[in-house]
């Protein structure tokens, strides 16, 4: 009976040591995983970005990932302490699209560095996105905006009207910048042509962070027309539509979910309202000009701009950077 009995008890004993080992391996999992974080930690209070990238990635989970695209950051330059603290000491609203104005990264490698923090921030690896989450995705979308209009921050107006763009078109110019150029002489009607934004502007603003590739360009039809003055004008112009993991997306779902405390606040506005740059570039608004000026938004391609429709435009983009009303600046 004794032997029966050990027989009927050895099956379970083999079940008991089975889940001793797997909860035995569940626990080396967490204190493996626990560890792992340890070490991001380290590296990136040491300043080792790759390192912490490497170990925060395989760490995995929602800080593990955290930790890796403040890794990105770190490796791009930014700091995001300094930055907060530089909005801090501004006295208007507009002071929080100035100071991230000067975060703009200087090369490439940098820009690639905060386009991989945004989306392990604002993509599917965290899970549970913490208001930290939302607002350093808003301020590195941001800074990733910023990249794309320092080119066109180069127009300047005058009276009403836009000056030559500081790009030497004669001179091997990137086509990927805005260009204005202006052909007068004694014997010809005046001229100007208006290459666009480019297709790079918009790549970099709408095609979706996680893509190899992007098809969302479109390029519209050069238009000619007599205007004011006897005028005559070529115009190219560029439109993208909106990706769900772009930099616009990204932007505006930060912006959304970020609850503004006092601290973000002067005067009771929030200082963060310049940087919704979705709704600002999509809002069906068209920069025309009217009178002894030169209409660059007028062509037919362009009649029918309707508000947050997913697409934006070379019309609505100058009008965001150069309308009076606009609060960018």
């Amino acid at each position: 009976m004794l032997i029966q009995k050990t027989g009927k008890l050895k099956p379970l004993i083999i079940i008991l040591v089975i889940l001793g080992l797997l909860w035995g391996c569940k626990d080396a999992e967490l204190s493996d995983n626990a560890s792992l974080l340890e070490q991001c930690r380290i590296h990136l209070d040491e300043g080792e970005w790759s390192d912490a990238v490497e170990v925060c990635t395989e760490a995995g989970g929602d800080d593990g990932y955290h930790y890796a695209a403040q890794a990105y950051m770190g490796q791009g330059g930014l700091s995001l302490f300094e930055l907060v603290k530089f909005m801090s000491n501004s006295s208007d609203s507009s002071g929080a699209a100035s100071a991230i104005f000067s975060f703009v990264p200087d090369n490439s490698d940098d820009k690639t560095s905060f386009r991989k923090a945004l989306d392990f921030l604002m993509g599917t690896k965290i899970g549970e996105k913490s208001q930290t989450v939302y607002l350093e995705a808003l301020l590195l979308s941001s800074i990733l905006v910023f990249t794309e209009l320092k080119d066109l921050f180069k127009i300047t107006e005058s009276g009403g009207t836009f000056s030559t763009c500081d790009v030497d078109v004669t001179d091997d110019a990137d086509p990927a910048k805005c260009e204005f150029t202006v052909d007068v002489s004694a014997d010809a009607t005046p001229t100007l042509s208006f290459s666009g934004l480019g297709s790079t502007f918009y790549e970099n603003l709408c095609c979706n962070l996680d893509s190899a590739s992007c098809t969302q360009v479109d390029s519209t039809q050069d238009a000619s027309t007599d205007v004011a003055l006897n005028v005559i004008y070529d115009v190219t112009m560029d439109s993208c539509t909106i990706g769900s993991n772009s930099v616009l997306q990204y932007n505006k779902n930060a912006y959304d979910n970020f609850i503004v405390t006092e601290a973000f606040k002067s005067g009771g506005t929030s200082v963060l309202t310049p940087l919704d740059f979705y709704s600002s570039f999509d809002s069906g608004d068209r920069y025309d000009a009217s009178g002894d000026t030169i209409p660059l938004c007028r062509p037919a391609r362009f009649g029918d701009i309707t508000a947050d429709n997913g697409e934006i435009y070379d019309c609505e983009i100058i009008g965001a950077v150069f309308d009076p009303s606009s609060d960018l600046f």
